[in-house]
């Protein structure tokens, strides 16, 4: 079973709309964590307006989310380093569940030859994922390597780094209501990430580390999970695709 929270979709998952408010879906079976990933990805080349739909998945084994960008899904995960644009909708549902979506339909012999080199196909890059991803960790522990979906980056010298970090600590949401998530920073370089949930509690919380950096031109934090803040004009955050707004105090 998953929990699965539903950003700018509707109950069913099947329309995308910015005033559609976050739901959360608990104790979801996989057949339903396939039913949303695939209405997901129907609507990925839609004009979708100023929605920013997307599945935030909790698991046993982990956390997942699927959003729509640039007229594709785009996968992430806190805990696996599997992700990017490159997979569809049943091969991102054949990795958070580990297991291969069965054939539906009896079909004829004459079909039998192609589905059943295509089960033998997600039954093999599911393994090679599983253990790309063990692989992966192994030789991290040894020597770090490039993550291929992390855009490129420079980490800043120690004075602009000191200013940069001056700049952002502090405390960040991207709102005040059930749903919401927000990120307070020290100094020490270090990120406490947690989720507003019903009536003001804090739940999923997670602790980070970041290094003062640049992308693409712009000021960034690059954190221990192998994926990038990017600072905003005006001292805004945007992590993985949500922008986050300083708080008044």
């Amino acid at each position: 079973m998953f929990t699965v929270v539903l950003h700018h979709l509707s109950p069913d998952g099947k329309n995308a709309g910015a005033e559609f408010p976050d739901r959360e879906l608990k104790a979801v079976p996989p057949e339903k964590l396939h039913a949303l990933i695939a209405a997901l990805a129907a609507l990925a080349p839609r004009d979708n307006g100023r929605a920013t739909p997307e599945l935030r998945i909790a698991a046993e084994h982990g956390r997942f989310v699927v959003q729509v960008a640039e007229g594709q899904l785009r996968f992430n995960s806190w805990t696996t380093r599997v992700g990017g644009f490159d997979l569809t909708a049943e091969q991102i549902f054949g990795i958070i569940t580990g297991i291969e979506e069965p054939e539906k339909g009896g079909g004829s012999t004459a079909a039998a030859g192609p589905r059943q080199r295509a089960r033998w196909w997600r039954l093999g890059f599911l393994v090679l994922a599983i253990a790309g991803s063990n692989a992966v960790t192994a030789w991290m522990l040894l020597r770090p390597t490039p993550n291929p979906f992390l855009p490129e980056y420079r980490l800043l010298d120690a004075a602009p780094a000191e200013r940069l970090l001056n700049a952002v600590v502090g405390d960040y949401e991207t709102g005040t209501i059930e749903g919401d998530r927000r990120l307070h920073l020290t100094k020490d370089g270090r990120i406490h990430w947690e989720k507003l949930g019903p009536g003001g509690a804090l739940l999923e919380p997670a602790d980070l580390t970041f290094k003062a950096a640049e992308s693409r031109g712009h000021p960034a934090l690059l954190t221990n999970v192998d994926a990038l803040i990017d600072v905003a004009d005006g001292g805004s955050l945007v992590f993985y695709g949500d922008t986050y707004r300083r708080r008044l105090k």
